[in-house]
């Protein structure tokens, strides 16, 4: 399946980013958890010589014996696998339920039910990492940055993550009821959203005509499945047509495969680092160009938004440190991290942060974004494109 970057893919309202790390896989270890201290059996060489786990299992019984909810055995063992990833206060490392996991494989393969919005619960607040381009959260005006407080009547705040996910998806052609909280604004807006089947073409193109020269725009919507080989088409229109210039605009691409991400920034350097995994131990391993550069030549910008996430901030970044593009638009999300997912022997699954992205002359990316060589922010009016004018004025002119 290969390596991730979380997001992510982040295709709806989703989990937490669409980039993670490594490969899915690897059962992981039995572990016979039974519903009182005594019928436990845990075989893991691994368990903590120095720790007194019969405290947690005292506290299970007592809830077991004295709770008027009467809990769920299967519950509590999943709500203490998520309390435990959580002890490490990392948004991108967590927990999935079996039903969780299954959802979250589907949801990679780049079609689903859905309203498109990629979420992340930032400072334990469920915030839009970006809305898929053309999805109904995009049409229906929910934008990066904004802070979702409330789903169909039922405040975020306090409950589990997967379980407003549950909320905000759904069957398509049914509705869902978002109260969004926006920075600038003092009321909180409240968006009544159309659930549609969501189906993601990762890389669209097409030619502008500006005063007589043609500029190559494409649009990569995420790192995913198809992006390889589309990008490969459009590199071969690009170097048959010679464009005057190229702008690849990565606004709201929330992230998707490292390998991807590489094999896209190797088209535009000729040689060396595209970026770096620095793991716990400090140890670094580089990951160099896979192609040959058939479209370093060419005069390239990168349109960049807040919305821009992994995948999409090593592509940038590289290109970035490398000068082979100008990059324009708002500082870039900050989702710098490598997740591996690793499944548990009941289907369930642990996704947990192993590593940090470096750019090949060691920026970090993780909470530090992509700052542009040409900050601009994003106009009001949508029909205004005033960073893709940007992009061809700095085309035409060289500044």
């Amino acid at each position: 399946m290969g390596r991730f970057i979380f997001l992510f893919l982040a295709l709806i309202a989703f989990y937490a980013v669409f980039s993670f790390g490594y490969s899915l896989g690897q059962k992981g270890k039995p572990v016979g958890l039974g519903i009182g201290a005594k019928e436990v059996t845990n075989t893991e060489l691994g368990k903590p010589g120095s720790l007194d786990f019969s405290l947690y299992w005292e506290a299970w019984n007592k809830l077991k014996d004295k709770s008027v909810i009467s809990p769920d055995s299967q519950k509590m063992i999943y709500s203490s696998i998520s309390g435990l990833l959580s002890s490490v206060n990392d948004p991108y490392t967590v927990f999935f339920t079996p039903e969780d996991n299954k959802r979250f494989r589907e949801d990679i393969q780049g079609e689903f039910d859905g309203i498109g919005v990629e979420l992340v619960a930032k400072n334990n607040l469920l915030t839009v990492v970006a809305p898929l381009s053309s999805s109904p959260a995009e049409k229906a005006g929910i934008k990066s940055g904004d802070i979702i407080v409330e789903v169909d009547g039922t405040k975020t705040d306090g409950v589990n993550f997967n379980e407003i996910i549950d909320k905000i998806r759904g069957t398509k052609g049914t509705k869902v009821s978002i109260k969004i909280m926006r920075e600038g604004t003092e009321e909180p807006l409240i968006f009544d959203v159309i659930r549609d089947t969501i189906v993601v073409k990762s890389v669209q193109w097409d030619t502008k005509d500006i005063d007589g020269k043609k500029y190559s725009v494409v649009k990569i919507n995420q790192f995913g499945d198809d992006t390889d080989s589309l990008f490969e088409q459009y590199v071969n229109e690009v170097v048959k047509n010679k464009p005057d210039g190229i702008i690849i605009d990565l606004r709201n691409n929330p992230g998707g495969y490292l390998e991807t991400s590489v094999n896209l920034a190797s088209y535009f350097l000729d040689g060396g680092v595209v970026v770096s995994e620095k793991d716990r131990s400090g140890q670094q391993k580089e990951y160099k160009v896979t192609k040959k550069a058939r479209l370093k030549d060419f005069k390239t910008v990168v349109l960049v938004n807040n919305g821009s996430a992994s995948a999409s901030e090593i592509f940038a970044g590289a290109l970035q440190d490398r000068k082979s593009a100008e990059i324009i638009g708002e500082k870039s999300f900050g989702k710098g991290s490598v997740q591996e997912l690793i499944e548990l022997s009941d289907g369930s699954a642990v996704k947990i942060t192993v590593a940090k992205w470096l750019t090949p002359n060691g920026r970090a990316i993780n909470g530090d974004g992509i700052t542009p060589d040409i900050v601009l922010t994003a106009s009001e009016d949508i029909k205004d494109d005033n960073q893709l004018n940007r992009a061809v004025e700095f085309l035409k002119n060289g500044k």
